[in-house]
């Protein structure tokens, strides 16, 4: 009975460690979904030192980005699709600009891109696509190896 249970256990460590994904967005049709809003932290450290890392979200204001126009050198057509942050580094000084995006991101693998450019130029920029997700210190999700991972040591715990 008490390894039935121990192995019950386990099977729920699994289940829940790999839960949390997108799994079931799929199989809703394209015309079926309704526009969600977007809400993403807005601010830039270069004005407000609270939008550093590491970010406080509960002294900052956020933004609808359903209701904001784009900015002025993007097409007034375009509508917001995903929330940004962004990492500068221009001679050993950082700046985190957080905000809405309207363009689509390139990468599909939700990593973050670094770029290094002349003159001590380093920018690291990530992209979400849920509410307050550039809130984060990486807007990045754990991936499904890191919890499997993490099942795999509580398991070995409880079967020692």
């Amino acid at each position: 009975m008490k390894s039935s249970a121990r192995v019950l256990s386990i099977l729920c460590l699994i289940g829940i460690a790999t839960t949390g994904s997108n799994a079931g967005t799929k199989w809703q049709k394209q015309e079926e979904k309704k526009p969600e809003k977007l809400i993403c932290y807005e601010c830039n450290s270069l004005y407000d030192s609270r939008c550093a890392d590491p970010f406080d979200p509960y002294t900052l204001g956020y933004v609808d980005c359903n209701l904001k126009d784009p900015p002025g050198h993007l097409n007034n057509t375009l509508k917001p699709i995903l929330c940004r942050k962004t990492v500068q580094k221009v001679d050993g000084k950082i700046r985190v600009i957080r905000g809405c995006g309207y363009l689509p991101e390139k990468r599909e693998d939700n990593e973050c891109t670094k770029r290094l450019g002349t003159h001590n130029v380093q920018v690291t920029y990530c992209a979400c696509k849920k509410s307050f997700c550039n809130g984060a210190h990486s807007v990045t999700n754990p991936s499904i190896s890191l919890k499997i991972a993490t099942a795999l040591i509580v398991i070995t715990k409880c079967l020692k």
